[in-house]
């Protein structure tokens, strides 16, 4: 009976944190004023969705589809300065921006094992990466972010971030 009691205990647990940081997350995206440009919409454009690689585009392409209802175009980064430079027509960029960590100090723990009488020894040497999103408009060049980023949350920053883009689009006219 103890077994099932710490197994709903920790299923609670892990549902949620998860739960929590969606809520964190969409609530963060929201409250920033800073985060989208205050002129989408106003006039016809379409946004270019600079691409990445094949899986990681799939899952964007989802999201678009879902949450943003504007018009937009995959691209590569290098057709942003020659096949689509016009910055009128595509005056608005979406790009993600991944932040690599590796940790300057490394700890290392040793446990024993009560039952064996074994020490084993831990290093905690973890490299951990994050993801945020950005939004350039190519005429005025001022970079608009997230503000948040996240390794395991990326679609759920997405995801709120492409409706508050599309909610103030819509405001302005929905062009």
């Amino acid at each position: 009976m103890k077994m099932k009691n710490k197994l709903f205990f920790i299923v609670i647990i892990v549902l949620f944190t998860f739960s929590s940081c969606s809520g964190i997350i969409k609530s963060y995206v929201r409250k920033d004023a800073e985060n989208v440009p205050v002129d989408i919409g106003k006039e016809k454009t379409i946004m270019l969705v600079v691409e990445k690689n094949k899986s990681y585009n799939k899952e964007v392409e989802k999201i678009f589809k879902e949450c943003y209802s504007g018009d937009y175009l995959f691209i590569t980064k290098e057709e942003l300065d020659t096949k689509y430079s016009d910055t009128v027509k595509y005056r608005y960029a979406i790009g993600d921006q991944v932040l690599i960590l590796r940790p300057s100090k490394v700890t290392i723990t040793h446990t024993t094992d009560l039952n064996t009488g074994f020490t084993r020894s831990e290093s905690d040497n973890n490299t951990s990466a994050s993801r945020s999103f950005q939004i350039i408009d190519r005429i005025t060049k001022k970079v608009y972010d997230t503000g948040i980023s996240s390794g395991t949350s990326w679609k759920t920053i997405l995801k709120a971030y492409l409706k508050k883009i599309d909610s103030e689009r819509k405001k302005n006219g929905g062009n």
